[in-house]
């Protein structure tokens, strides 16, 4: 049972970032963002690449520079996706699939189809005080010191611009007020935060590949939906943890029952059916918020 909490633990604070990002413009923005795989990969990448030029650096120095090169990966990605949409004026989900395209040859260019971190030092475990979760501590810094900064933010009015660009896009118009700046730095920041966690979560299994990022957007909506059957609340961090525990406990649960996890999808995809059938039951329109999360 330790155990397990361990597990559930350490894959919570890995993918937090990836889920606190999806949470900002998935849904506070109401953007159908699916290029927050993309920059899931390409911080992934960046990070790992870093990796190497850090080893003979003081291990504090050295993590802040990888974590710098993922946020700034994913940032990348968020940065075209979203002026695509803002100076192209092209739909933000056709933009989101030009830039995976985009990114799918850069990272190519950049890295191959993989990394391997073997044979490097792993700075995320310079606080070895959990055995065979040597990663957890430092895991654990990341998710407070996002938490406070996510905290801080969702209190300004940028944070709540992004929460009033999802109900209505054009309020901001009516004001004289340009909505650009909103949804780019919506998205940017929500791919960095996907970026980081991007390469945590290769550190964590040592290698970084082409095709990590494939089914991440799928958690992300599980997730959040999970998190939003739980806690309600609005600009709040804490739907975002509510539901990459519950996510994870849940995989755990089933993984404990004999569950093949090649089969999760499926269960991610009935879990949303469900809540989304519970919760949209008494709805009128069935167009009020197409992404349900």
């Amino acid at each position: 049972m330790y155990e397990t909490m361990l597990i559930i633990l350490e894959q919570a604070l890995v993918h937090f970032p990836l889920i606190l990002g999806a949470y900002i413009s998935i849904s506070l923005m109401k953007t159908p963002d699916i290029s927050i795989e993309s920059a899931y990969v390409f911080g992934a990448i960046l990070g790992s690449l870093a990796v190497p030029m850090v080893q003979n650096m003081q291990p504090l120095t050295g993590i802040l520079i990888i974590i710098g090169a993922s946020l700034f990966g994913g940032a990348c990605v968020g940065v075209v996706s979203s002026l695509l949409t803002e100076k192209a004026h092209i739909p933000h989900l056709l933009s989101s699939i030009l830039t995976i395209g985009i990114f799918h040859g850069i990272t190519q260019l950049i890295a191959g189809v993989y990394v391997s971190l073997s044979g490097y030092t792993n700075l995320l475990a310079v606080y070895d005080t959990i055995p065979w979760h040597s990663e957890i501590p430092m895991l654990g810094i990341i998710f407070v010191l996002l938490s406070i900064i996510a905290i801080y933010f969702f209190n300004t009015k940028l944070g709540y611009s992004w929460a009033a660009f999802g109900v209505n896009p054009h309020f901001f118009q009516n004001y004289g007020i340009s909505s650009g700046y909103v949804l780019v730095t919506g998205i940017i920041v929500s791919n960095a935060l996907a970026g980081l966690s991007g390469y945590l979560y290769a550190q964590s299994n040592g290698f970084a590949d082409i095709s990590m990022g494939f089914g991440k957007l799928l958690l992300c909506v599980t997730t959040l939906i999970l998190g939003k059957a739980i806690y309600k609340g609005l600009l709040s961090v804490f739907t975002p943890i509510a539901g990459v525990i519950s996510y994870f406990t849940l995989q755990q649960l089933l993984v404990k029952c004999g569950f093949d996890l090649r089969y999760f999808t499926m269960v991610q995809a009935l879990v949303i059916v469900a809540i989304l059938i519970i919760e949209f039951r008494n709805t009128e329109s069935l167009y009020t918020d197409q992404l349900g999360v």
